[in-house]
């Protein structure tokens, strides 16, 4: 897999060990004002340790009133900036590299939370629009998504919250971030019809659905230059009640991809969750079919689709891909010229040594330890988090 182990450098000026890149993972062991702890400091350094090239640490929350469940990180104050510290020095000590990744989650909350209860703040979004879905475990009932939506009146307030975070992740030590912008969350709502149906110039037209996650862009790109900002983004995404028809997803990213790569962004890192890629080495997984005016062509592949908008000749932005990739499908994308990088995530869960087992053509092991070993509940700080053992050669 030695295409897969390259080196590659993002932005002009960040050199990266090889092309294979820890995706986002929730994992909600962050406590005390929502701070990483030292279990957390472990968790990265040990993958650091073992040489990806990129780490994009957990979605993490700009505000206390965007948060949608507990135990999520935050960066909103120098307490977190000292936390936070502790996770990124212990990764450069290790020769890897990190970036920050600004999570709003919009009208993908419940209310009655007591973190969101505690702010004083309601759930914001685009438009007044309940979300469908969702279940809060930690609710009486297991609710789903609130009733309580509010059309977001002031852009500024969210604008300044994304730029306040980005800027104390750069005193944080990351080396640049990664925007969310999927998942049905706050900026990916703008982009969907059904869940953005303002009358103003931030709704209707694919140019005004656009227009306030490439504002929040921008803001990042005045703090750390645009060499050293991403963005992850999924056309095809279902999760959180973002299906669109296969006709809008195909206008909307057309024009959002051509606007990122007119940026020179280091990279954008396209999501093919929501088709029916991907699992072909799971023989128990059976995909649900996409509701009529949903459907997809057949085959569709997002990546494929929209890669060649990001990769070609004199394009500065680096073209990196995930979801449900082999090693070896991923290994003769790179070879092929197809994609620059390749993002993998679960697997980083349960494997510390994601390299080390490419390198040494090593399965991945899976998770037999079921339940919710990925979120918790737990015993103590490492379990489940940093008690995965390594492979033996």
């Amino acid at each position: 897999m030695s295409h897969l182990l390259e080196p590659i450098t993002l932005g002009g000026s960040i050199p990266l060990r090889n092309r294979v890149c820890m995706g986002a993972l929730t994992r909600n062991r962050c406590i005390d004002n929502s701070k990483p702890t030292e279990a957390t400091v472990r968790y990265y350094a040990e993958r650091a340790q073992d040489g990806v090239g990129l780490i994009v640490v957990e979605g993490t929350m700009i505000s206390p009133h965007g948060a949608e469940w507990p135990h999520v990180p935050m960066l909103f104050d120098q307490s977190h900036v000292e936390a936070w510290k502790k996770v990124t020095d212990a990764v450069h000590r290790l020769g890897g590299k990190i970036f920050f990744q600004p999570w709003h989650a919009g009208r993908i909350q419940n209310d009655n939370m007591p973190m969101l209860k505690d702010s004083g703040y309601p759930v914001l979004a685009p438009s007044a629009i309940k979300a469908r879905g969702g279940k809060y475990r930690t609710l009486p009932g297991l609710p789903g998504h609130t009733e309580k939506v509010v059309e977001i009146e002031d852009h500024g307030m969210i604008l300044e919250q994304y730029r306040h975070s980005v800027k104390l992740a750069k005193e944080a030590g990351f080396d640049g971030v990664e925007l969310l912008a999927q998942g049905g969350y706050l900026l990916h709502s703008y982009l969907c019809s059904h869940s953005n149906q303002r009358k103003d110039h931030y709704g209707g037209s694919v140019e005004n659905r656009c227009r306030f996650p490439l504002e929040v862009l921008d803001a990042i790109i005045n703090e750390w230059g645009p060499g050293a900002v991403g963005i992850k983004i999924c056309p095809t995404d279902d999760y959180n009640d973002s299906m669109v028809s296969f006709r809008e997803l195909s206008e909307t990213y057309d024009y959002l991809i051509r606007q990122l790569v007119s940026r020179d962004l280091g990279y954008v890192n396209i999501s093919r969750r929501g088709c029916d890629l991907g699992r072909s080495q799971d023989e128990s997984w059976t995909p649900s079919p996409r509701p009529k005016g949903y459907e997809l062509p057949e085959g569709y592949d997002p990546v494929k689709h929209f890669g060649p908008l990001i990769k070609f000749p004199g394009s500065k932005t680096k073209l990196m891909a995930n979801h449900e990739y082999t090693v070896e499908e991923a290994n003769q994308l790179v070879r092929d010229g197809q994609l620059d990088m390749v993002t993998f995530g679960r697997p980083f869960i349960h494997n510390p040594d994601v390299i080390n087992r490419i390198r040494n053509g090593i399965p991945f092991a899976g998770n037999d330890r079921g339940g919710f070993v990925n979120y918790g509940p737990y015993k103590c700080p490492d379990e489940n988090y940093n008690d995965w053992p390594h492979a033996t050669i």
